[in-house]
């Protein structure tokens, strides 16, 4: 059993009332995982423990469930709870074998890896996350019949601006056992109490002397909810100790609130696709009122998407005026902040930029404009870390619209915000502190207790002095606030320190945006996940897990140790080839090579097989060949012909090795002194879509307007879009097409496989510096895979083609850096057969750099050489956990096949990957005059992909590393239900005639 916590740290933004839209919490049964309407209450929920303890300002929130399932099914309990806005998830824990185990911090890349690999073993782990609404959300399977599990959640959360504390409670089913307990340690009085479902709740004076209240009943039928009123605490500084033992204060004082005097006023304005979902209708009306109520002297407003802002200063800084501009604006394309604080004429002294904070193209971190900044938003899915951090750096606040009212969001909009103040300790020592947003009108101060005796506060009333020798509360309240706020300022751009980010995570056992909390099962899983066990899974499991480590780090060494020497083997397998003269045998009677996929073993002899002993390849026997591919439809537009002269193969460079250049020499010796010729023909691209249909009907710009209608029905999935851009691309528009296809970005669900494809167009529309941030943000988030490095460095590889001088050098270096990586790191074995790959095309870029005068010290010398090839086809797709084959039908009828890897006119593939992503490689040194077509099979689509179809993608080329070459790339979306061999493609090589 595994459970994965995903918890997006909220913004403590504000602290207003909040409630529930359905019941609280909320329990879904699914037999085996599979929701029916009939069983969706089976489960019950046979114990709930709440457990509230108010500090200060903030309240730490302990929630205990069990789930009983009293049928004869095998059950998963799905549950939801509504969370206060402002909570940060402290904690998670699950019952293992009768044992409440606490949850381990880890990535959330990792953390998500772990899961899926359980799911797809069979075994459903459960999860467990806090969504973008709001809400904590878990999973937990099995569930046996008869038998429960027990999940225990832990968050802290400010309370309301009044002081406050609210938490919804309500269920359409009875609760077995219910507990709730309420403690307020420092409250003078007893402030006012409610409990759901008709529970009696009373407080009483406890020893210390603060206040306590308890109430256990059965069958308890949840409405209401457990409220706290205001209450006032004995003094304003709360001394406590965070449970990894640094203590923290907690000081709150009033001060006398002043409207802000607002010049200029400039609004960012956020125009991206990702804010059509948004509440954009309370946005404008609170900014209506903000300027009515501010009465600026001018008013700018700059819109931005992913194209250059549009500034421009309203005639009338009126917020009629205002709101008329804003309801003009019209919404497309990705979120970026690339030039826009820089926007707009003169100097403002206030700001407010009005996003969902979710940039998805190009760099950005949380550096705000030259003015006191304020952010707000609306959006339930909005980035509260990069807003809030945006907004307080620039000495305002993060507004958040879908928690508090109108008229809250309006009265921090018009605050001048804290007067000047200094705090110290009392030997003059500089205090670490934050100034938190708490109410208007009071300092909310949150800081590190020194070891000092007393901290000095002076403002503008004097000068006061705080003692810091008082009872100090194990209480982990104001230590995760504080935890949360620093690792949201790191998380606050686009490339954050993921290391140092999670380090500050788990000290202070905070869920951040790139922490996630896992539950394991035995010493196995911690051991994959790279994750140490917590105290509670035992002495046992600790034990062994440090056994287990020690052992794996031996192995890795060992395994470190000779991955270098194997790969050097495996190279100099791959020259054997290439040096090896290959004659065509004649045709044969056309039989099929395939076998069935289940049980087949790795062929004897493969490309680089980094799990078997290295030796020379050596031409397989001739299978029968495959039947001829039938008659395939191809695209007139898509024919290219290309002149191959003797002369050309003449060229062929090899770079530190001098027998492979003997070898393309006598190669060129034997072939014959006369023209020939290359002519590639791609299956023809298959528009039938309504919306593209749509499109062609129009003429000239006709098409936008068009577009902006169609986008209303179907721009709520990605392909929309890329359909559009491609139908835009081959009709030679490719800067529309790249201005198209980003918006593919900002739709709701996008997520890696999206950014990969869009990445891709906009490297084929030739916007190749974007193409390049989204491939460095690929890497970025997910650096456990090759292929990541291995597209950043292809693109890289493009753009340097396109440049000169040192950015030309510049690029090179780092794309062979990239391709370095790619072959000596060791990879999950999934991936076996890239390094070889990676090789390839290092020592092409290796030969461009030779040529330019530029040497290398990157690639081991025993792996430079560059082998040249007439034909090189290579498969790549963009889902993981997913089987695709390529296979190439040779003019002797023979099948390049993952069986048959090696061919009697020297075909050769790569190394077979079934597990997602590939590449896959197809090279032929010399090639025989007739027709090659290509195809790629379809063994199995990756059930776990939330974004539908898989796209595949063939990169053909013709005389690969000469200065000849030439290249071709087929794309494909796989549809439901594609498997199978298709054809994406064909050589004729002939002779001219």
């Amino acid at each position: 059993m595994k459970v994965v916590l995903v918890a997006a740290v909220l913004a403590l933004s504000s602290v207003g009332a909040w409630a529930a839209e359905t019941a609280n919490p909320l329990l879904v049964a699914r037999p085996r995982g599979v929701e029916t309407g009939q069983q969706s209450q089976a489960l019950k929920i046979a114990k709930l423990d709440v457990d509230v303890t108010l500090v200060g300002g903030l309240a730490q929130t302990t929630i205990s469930a069990r789930f009983d399932n009293p049928t004869a099914q095998i059950m998963e309990g799905d549950f939801t709870l509504a969370l206060p806005a402002g909570a940060v998830v402290n904690g998670y824990a699950l019952d293992v074998n009768g044992r409440m185990v606490d949850g381990v911090l880890t990535g959330k890349r990792q953390a998500k890896l772990v899961y899926e690999e359980r799911v797809r073993a069979g075994v459903d782990p459960g999860l467990a996350e806090v969504t973008a609404d709001n809400s904590f959300h878990t999973r937990v399977f099995p569930i046996l019949p008869g038998r429960g599990r027990t999940i225990r959640l832990s968050y802290v959360s400010p309370l309301a601006a009044d002081g406050s504390f609210d938490l919804p409670l309500s269920s359409s089913a009875v609760v077995g056992e219910m507990k709730v307990a309420v403690a307020a340690p420092s409250a003078v009085a007893a402030p006012s109490l409610a409990a759901p479902g008709g529970l009696k709740l009373d407080w009483t004076r406890d020893a210390a002397g603060g206040w306590t209240a308890l109430v256990a009943a059965k069958d308890v039928a949840l409405s209401g909810a457990l409220r706290v009123g205001p209450w006032n605490a004995a003094g304003p500084l709360e001394l406590s100790r965070h449970a990894n033992g640094e203590r923290f204060f907690e000081l709150r004082l009033p001060f006398d609130a002043q409207a802000a005097t607002v010049r200029r006023l400039r609004v960012y304005w956020d125009r991206s696709r990702s804010r059509t979902g948004d509440d954009l209708e309370a946005e404008i009306a609170v900014l209506r009122r903000y300027v009515e109520a501010a009465r600026p002297g001018a008013v700018d407003l700059v819109t931005f998407a992913d194209d250059a802002p549009r500034a421009v200063t309203l005639s009338a800084p009126t917020g009629e005026a205002l709101g008329a501009a804003l309801k003009a604006v019209t919404y497309g394309g990705a979120s970026s902040l690339k030039g826009v604080f820089a926007a707009g004429a003169g100097q403002a002294d206030t700001c407010v930029v009005v996003s969902d904070g979710r940039m998805t193209l190009d760099g950005w971190d949380a550096t705000p404009p030259p003015c006191r900044t304020f952010a707000l938003s609306s959006a339930k899915g909005a980035d509260r870390n990069f807003l809030a951090a945006l907004a307080e750096r620039g000495g305002g606040r993060h507004v958040d619209l879908s928690s508090v009212t109108p008229d809250a969001a309006l009265a921090r909009l018009t605050a001048a915000g804290t007067p000047g103040f200094s705090l110290k300790a009392d030997d003059g020592q500089a205090v670490d502190y934050r100034l938190v947003a708490g109410p208007a009108g009071r300092w909310w101060i949150v800081g590190k207790a020194p070891a000092a005796g007393g901290l000095v506060f002076t403002g503008p009333g004097g000068a006061r002095t705080f003692r810091l020798d008082g009872p100090v509360r194990a209480f982990d309240g104001a230590g995760v606030l504080w935890g949360r706020d620093a690792v949201a300022g790191l998380l606050a751009t686009d490339r954050p320190d993921r290391d140092e980010a999670l380090a500050l995570a788990r000290r202070y056992n905070v869920a951040t945006e790139e922490a996630s909390f896992v539950v394991l099962e035995n010493v196995q899983d911690y051991v994959d996940a790279g994750v140490a066990p917590p105290s509670s899974a035992g002495e046992a499991l600790i034990d062994g897990y440090r056994a287990a480590m020690v052992a794996k780090k031996t192995a890795d060494a060992q395994v470190q140790a000779a991955r270098l020497d194997r790969i050097v083997a495996a190279w100099t397998a791959q020259k054997a080839w290439w040096d090896k003269t290959y004659k065509a045998p004649k045709p044969s009677p056309a039989r099929d090579v395939v076998q069935p996929r289940p049980g087949v073993a790795p062929p004897a002899v493969m490309a680089a097989p980094m799990d078997m002993a290295p030796s020379l390849p050596s031409p397989m026997p001739t299978p029968p060949p495959p039947p001829p591919p039938p008659p395939t439809a191809y695209s007139s537009e898509s024919v290219e012909e290309v002149a191959v002269t003797a002369a050309r193969r003449q060229q062929s460079q090899s770079v530190a090795v001098a027998r492979a250049a003997a070898s393309s020499d006598a190669a060129s010796a034997e072939s014959e002194p006369t023209e020939s010729r290359i002519v590639v023909a791609a299956a023809a691209w298959n528009p039938d879509r309504p919306y593209l249909k749509a499109l062609a009907a129009t003429s000239g710009e006709a098409w936008r307007p068009r577009y902006a209608e169609l986008e209303k029905s179907y721009g709520d999935a990605p392909a929309f879009y890329f359909d559009v851009a491609e139908w835009l691309a081959r009709s030679e528009r490719k800067t529309q097409a790249a201005a198209v296809v980003v918006s593919a970005l900002d739709v709701p669900g996008a997520d890696a496989k999206t950014l990969i494809i869009v990445a891709d167009r906009l490297q084929a529309y030739g916007d190749l510096d974007r193409a390049i941030w989204l491939r460095e943000r690929m890497l970025f988030l997910e650096p456990d895979r090759p292929q990541p490095r291995r597209d950043l460095a292809l693109a890289l590889i493009a753009r340097g083609d396109r440049t000169s001088g040192k950015a030309r050098e510049a690029d090179y270096r780092r794309a062979l850096d990239l391709l370095n990586a790619v072959v000596v790191r060791p990879w999950n074995r999934d991936y076996d057969g890239v390094e070889v790959i990676a090789l390839m095309e290092a020592n092409r870029l290796i030969a461009r750099m030779k040529a330019l005068g530029l040497t290398q010290e990157v690639l081991d010398p025993r792996l430079v050489a560059l082998l040249d090839v007439d034909i090189r086809a290579v498969l790549e797709w963009n889902t993981d956990k997913t089987d695709m084959d390529l296979w190439v039908d040779e003019p002797t009828g023979e099948r390049a096949i993952y069986n048959n890897p090696n061919t009697a006119i020297g075909g050769r593939l790569s190394n077979d990957m079934t597990r997602g992503f590939g590449p896959e490689e197809y090279l032929l040194h010399r090639a025989p005059d007739g027709t090659y077509v290509l195809k790629v099979n379809v063994y199995a689509a990756d059930v776990l992909d939330p974004n539908g179809p898989s796209t595949v993608r063939v990169r053909l080329f013709r005389d690969w590393g000469r200065p000849s070459e030439k290249q071709e790339t087929f794309t494909i979306e796989l549809k439901k239900g594609d498997n199978g061999p298709m054809t994406v493609g064909r050589f004729e090589i002939g002779k001219k005639k």
